[in-house]
């Protein structure tokens, strides 16, 4: 396209991907899809991949509000046209989309694990990006480097992606409350109810297929306004956060169901004596109930005074010869 300049805006990466906003809604859908595979891992995050995370955001958000805060000077002559101004725009927002979705998740898996290690990190770059942002809405407001119609479609876009987020983090808002990172907590919410319950049905639908064909319906492929390979290093350094057993030997991410499955091997085995009192009441009385059945000279009501002794606060276990006097006492009685 005419008026692009090479040195801001490109269509092709490093690797031969272009790291649109598409491929970027795209990373945003895999981690929230796959996000329990880490949430439920037991081992500490590695600390240079968490460093990396947020180093290459920081770096990232220095090139976005290099090119936002010249725009909110009135009287600078702007260095973009509309059409670059609505594509960084358009990729700005859906970066956001992944900001919040990473954030979320390191939040639940610190949560989960009872430490502070990810969240604090995790927090801090998605401030960071909120006080970009303040730029970029600013920007749109003011209307005096953009046309009232290129307005409209950035907000159009900034809605859909709402959406999505909301989308995103729905099972995150459902399960562990983290409303504070959805656009709409209510929504989410919604979304979330309406996951879990699918997951419930005979013949789930196969949701996360469906999800990403959406997004590549509403984030067709495209040029991209990125700068550097910043953003590229993030999202490589958001992957080596997951556990080797994540992955197959292809490099391809496990289903949640088999990564439980292997990971349940390497948790410690329950004892009885390490089970609640309760479970050790009941595993009495129906053992109880069992030589009950198999004892031809209990009767019925023998049965219903023993069943009855368990219900008692503090009762003690009572045994058959006891059982016999009492009954004896009854019929002497």
């Amino acid at each position: 396209m005419r008026g692009f300049k090479p040195s801001v805006f490109s269509n092709s990466g490093q690797n031969g991907n272009i790291l649109n906003s598409q491929l970027t809604a795209e990373a945003a859908a895999l981690i929230a899809s796959q996000s329990l595979s880490l949430v439920e891992g037991t081992n500490p995050f590695p600390a240079n991949a968490l460093y990396d995370f947020w180093f290459h955001g920081q770096e990232h958000l220095k090139q976005r509000r290099k090119a936002f805060e010249p725009l909110t000077t009135e009287d600078l002559k702007p260095e973009f046209s509309e059409i670059e101004l609505e594509l960084i725009f358009k990729d700005f927002f859906a970066e956001e989309m992944l900001i919040r979705v990473v954030s979320a998740v390191l939040t639940a898996a610190d949560k989960r694990r009872n430490q502070c290690q990810a969240e604090p990190i995790a927090r801090s770059l998605l401030l960071s990006f909120l006080d970009v942002k303040r730029l970029a809405l600013v920007i749109l407001v003011s209307e005096k480097h953009l046309s009232l119609e290129s307005v409209k479609r950035i907000n159009r876009i900034r809605r859909s992606i709402e959406r999505w987020t909301d989308l995103f983090l729905g099972q995150f808002v459902l399960r562990f409350g983290l409303e504070e990172f959805a656009h709409d907590p209510a929504r989410s919410r919604d979304f979330g109810e309406d996951q879990s319950s699918n997951l419930n049905t005979p013949h789930p639908v196969k949701t996360w297929d469906l999800i990403t064909a959406g997004l590549r319906i509403s984030f067709p492929s495209g040029l991209t306004s990125k700068i550097g390979d910043n953003w590229e290093m993030m999202l490589g350094a958001i992957m080596a956060c997951y556990p080797p057993e994540c992955f197959n030997q292809s490099a391809t991410l496990k289903s949640l169901q088999r990564i439980r499955i292997e990971r349940s091997g390497s948790h410690p085995e329950t004892s009885p004596d390490r089970l609640p009192e309760i479970f050790n009441t009941l595993m009495n009385r129906s053992l109880f109930e069992t030589k009950s059945q198999n004892n031809p000279f209990q009767n019925q009501s023998v049965k219903k005074n023993a069943v009855s002794a368990f219900n008692l606060p503090n009762s003690q276990s009572i045994s058959y010869s006891k059982l016999r006097k009492r009954k004896s006492d009854e019929n002497s009685s």
